[in-house]
This record gives structure tokens, sequence and C-alpha cells, in this order.
């Protein structure tokens, strides 16, 4: 039998970033704003009392599931929350977070305290804290206005189709089926959940033959706008909006990559496969409206 043993430890992280108070309490507090820098939450209601839940973890390893309650909220000051993260069955830390933000001449000033205790050496509090730097390079990384614009693939086009039949197309199982990737692909959805949190699991068939596994997370869905993180490789957050045009909806398409790595090696992949992926959409609601 393994030794049982706790340890305890606090740490402190002090981080200055170049963007206005606002925008970095949102980075914790809007949804999709996080999502860009941390795992994306099947659960997340941002309010006293309220809880986050998100699991995740390396392709083939264990998963990790963290949990939170929030125990404090001031708008643009500070944030409180404890939480507990496992690994698989097994409890591995249980700590409490203070996230205090102040407005400084070069930016924002984030201050980040964790006070935690960690159990029989599944974790140790200098990774963690580790762990936590590089989380916070992410959530910078997440705030550069550059950053975004240079990882990001746009394609606009306007449908011959009013907003609530776009909306089918895109969460009516049968429908996304069909127009759904490149052309050639046929898609076999598993789960669908078309909800914030919601899991959508599909296989992708390719015309070669080969088999392409797909999970995204939703998280927002509206007829106006659609955020979908796409938690397979290549990482992505895909965000549609839809707004009323003349005589149909115009549809933006905008897939956002996390590294210039991954958007360099997909870009004149996706770039066409976007396109054709929008064709596809066109014919579906062609049909659509002939019927409607």
């Amino acid at each position: 039998m393994s030794e049982r043993f706790t340890t305890h430890s606090t740490f402190t992280i002090e981080r200055t970033y170049r963007a206005s108070l606002e925008r970095v309490f949102a980075a914790w507090s809007d949804r999709s704003a996080k999502a860009r820098w941390f795992q994306a939450a099947e659960e997340f209601d941002f309010r006293v009392g309220g809880r986050e839940i998100s699991r995740g973890g390396p392709p083939g390893g264990p998963v990790f599931t963290f949990e939170a309650l929030y125990q404090e909220i001031v708008p643009n000051e500070r944030l409180v929350y404890t939480y507990s993260l496992d690994q698989g069955d097994i409890r591995i830390s249980v700590s409490i977070a203070t996230v205090e933000f102040q407005s400084t001449t070069e930016g924002v000033k984030l201050i980040f305290t964790e006070q935690g205790a960690f159990f029989d050496g599944h974790d140790t509090p200098a990774q963690r804290e580790q762990g936590t730097h590089e989380m916070l390079d992410l959530l910078g990384k997440s705030l550069g206005e550059s950053h975004a614009e240079r990882f990001e693939l746009i394609s606009r086009r306007k449908l011959h189709a009013p907003r609530h039949l776009v909306y089918r197309a895109w969460t009516e199982p049968e429908l996304l089926a069909q127009w759904w990737g490149p052309n050639g692909f046929t898609n076999t959805i598993h789960t669908i959940d078309v909800r914030p949190g919601g899991i959508w699991e599909f296989t992708m068939h390719g015309p070669d033959g080969a088999n392409f596994l797909n999970r995204n997370v939703f998280h927002e869905i509206s007829d106006e706008r659609i955020i979908i993180q796409h938690e397979s490789r290549p990482h992505f957050i895909l965000t549609a909006t839809f707004e009323d045009a003349s005589g149909g909806t115009e549809i933006t398409f905008r897939q956002t990559f996390e590294t210039a790595e991954v958007y360099n090696k997909v870009k004149l992949i996706c770039e066409e496969a976007n396109e054709q992926n929008l064709d596809r959409l066109g014919a579906v609601l062609k049909n659509l409206s002939l019927a409607d």
C-alpha cells in the first residue's frame, strides 16, 4: 500500500498585461474569452456560488477534471474561488485561488495567489506553480491583438436563406452532417448536445477512406452567433456569426488558431476547405428554402 500524505503550499505570481482592466477581467469572466487560454468549460456559471467545470488532458493520457466554486467576485478588482483537481477518479489537490486586478501606467497588474493541499505526491507545489506560469503566458497571448489577428482565417458569404434556416443547418444533426467539411467528405455524428458546454463528437470520412475523429465543445449557441472549441488536433476556436442581409443571411466564419506554427501549417488547406464548406452549406440551404 502506498504511503498517504499531504503537502501544503502557497505561491504568488505577478504579471502585467498591456490591456484594459475590463478586457483582462473579461478574460476570466466571459466563457468564450476564457476558453482562448484555459481548458474549455463544460459548465460555466460565473457568479458567487456558481461552478466552473472542465475536463481535459494529453492525447492518450489521463483525464484531469477541474471543478471550481466562485466564493467572491468584485468586477475588475478581485476573484476568489476554491477548486479541486482530479486525475481520473483520484483527487490530487484542493486549492483556494485569489486573482487581483490593479490598473497601472503600463496596463493591468494581475496578482495570482494559490494556497493548496496536494495529496499523496500525485502533483507537487513546484509543478503547479510552473503550470500556472504557463497558464498566465497563454492568458497574455490571448490578450494580444496582433496575435489573434495573425492566427485567424476569416471567410464571409451571403447565403440566400433566412437566418432561422441557417441556424437549423448548424444545429440539426441530419442537416449538419450533409455539409460539414470540404468536398468529398461525409460525416457520422456520434453525439451532439447543442447548448453552452455541450459536446459534439463525430467522425469525418475522407474520400480516400481515411477516418478522422473530431471532438468539439459549444461555448455559445444562438441564431446570431455560434462559438465552438475544436479539441481535436489541430486546436482552434470557430466563431460563426449570422446577420440579416437583403434577401438572406451574411455569415462570417472565423477560425482562430492557438499558435503561429499550427496556423502556418494548415492555412493553405483550411482556406480552401472553409470556402468549400460554405459552398456545401449553401447547397443544403437551397433545398431547405425550397421546402420551407
